[in-house]
């Protein structure tokens, strides 16, 4: 397994090189690589499935000149600054056993829950996709599934400024209601926080690659096709049209939040009550979806349906597509959808 240092570079960077090392594996032209970042200058990113005016506060990033930007996978927001380190697996499902993205999770999560405690703490996988140390999170989690390979990634809190992270995001009320807590502070921890102390980035990753030291490590650097390849993708990726691609701009759109075991669904729409016609919908949370283009696909399969006709449409687009969302069944993604348009 090939190792990458990646440090101190733009978000638009790692995420092009994301999706880059992601289309190469799934063509079996690199080897499995287990890859360490962080982010500079400092930023904010939201999910793939995210909306940034929901997410974000845009005027203040703007104003602290923090640079806003979108993942190639799906989850939450995330501010990163330069005590975080990225850690990211692209790799064979094959090579690891793996049959499903919920399986990929716990054997991931769990793999770095047990690499932190060799610092003496008690790091915990927490389903579905966070690493936790005496029930706060230090780890968010995510990955994606393309062909035959993967990718899975993670942050790691070094150190913490709980009132920044408050202010630059728009924490969702019935995120903090159901974990039953009043602030995000209340949620996160740091490694400093437990240990008085703040590891260097070198001690994080060698104690990561100690985890995966059954798969041959061997550290590497890019080859002539990815570096063409992230160029080329990175000046795609550093435009609103990207960041933005998301955005609700119609004022007759209604929302509908809806917490459940798969995140945070905000579902988007336009109905014509009297014939019971859904007329337009966008489906936006920190849910993991693969493959993650198949959302915005089912979407425009949706528009002008009737009530009674969605929940069938959702299950044939589910089965024609092979669309899954993690933690959630088609019957359960046509409910919430039902839900929020018949309120």
């Amino acid at each position: 397994m090939r190792v990458l240092y990646t440090f101190n570079k733009p978000w638009y960077y790692h995420m092009a090189l994301d999706s880059v090392l992601l289309s190469l594996k799934a063509q079996n032209k690199i080897p499995n690589t287990l890859r360490f970042l962080s982010f500079q200058p400092e930023c904010v990113l939201i999910g793939y499935h995210q909306n940034p005016y929901d997410e974000v506060n845009l005027e203040l990033c703007e104003s602290l000149n923090i640079d806003v930007g979108r993942r190639r996978t799906g989850g939450g927001a995330i501010y990163f600054n330069q005590a975080q380190i990225g850690w990211e697996v692209v790799a064979s499902l094959k090579d690891f056993d793996i049959k499903n993205y919920e399986e990929l999770s716990q054997y991931m999560c769990e793999k770095v829950a047990k690499a932190l405690s060799t610092f003496g703490v008690n790091a915990k996988y927490r389903p579905r996709n966070d690493i936790e140390i005496n029930s706060k999170k230090i780890s968010g989690t995510g990955g994606v599934l393309q062909g035959g390979a993967f990718l899975y990634q993670g942050t790691i809190l070094i150190d913490f400024d709980p009132d920044k992270m408050a202010s630059l995001l728009k924490i969702p009320y019935e995120k903090l209601q159901d974990k039953n807590i009043s602030s995000a502070k209340e949620r996160v921890t740091s490694l400093k926080q437990e240990l008085g102390y703040s590891p260097s980035f070198e001690d994080i990753a060698k104690a990561i690659e100690k985890e995966f030291e059954d798969f041959g490590l061997e550290q590497g650097t890019l080859t002539e096709e990815e570096t063409n390849l992230l160029l080329e993708l990175s000046k795609k990726l550093n435009s609103k049209d990207w960041v933005f691609e998301n955005e609700i701009t119609d004022k007759l759109i209604s929302t509908k939040t809806i917490r459940t075991k798969a995140g945070t669904f905000k579902i988007n729409f336009k109905i014509d009550k009297s014939k019971r016609l859904l007329e337009y919908i966008v489906i936006n949370g920190d849910f993991f979806a693969t493959p993650p283009n198949a959302v915005k696909d089912l979407e425009s399969h949706l528009k002008f349906s009737y009530f009674d006709e969605i929940s069938q449409k959702v299950k044939t687009f589910f089965d024609k597509t092979n669309l899954k969302i993690s933690f959630m069944t088609d019957e359960e993604l046509s409910d919430i959808i039902l839900k929020a348009i018949n309120e």
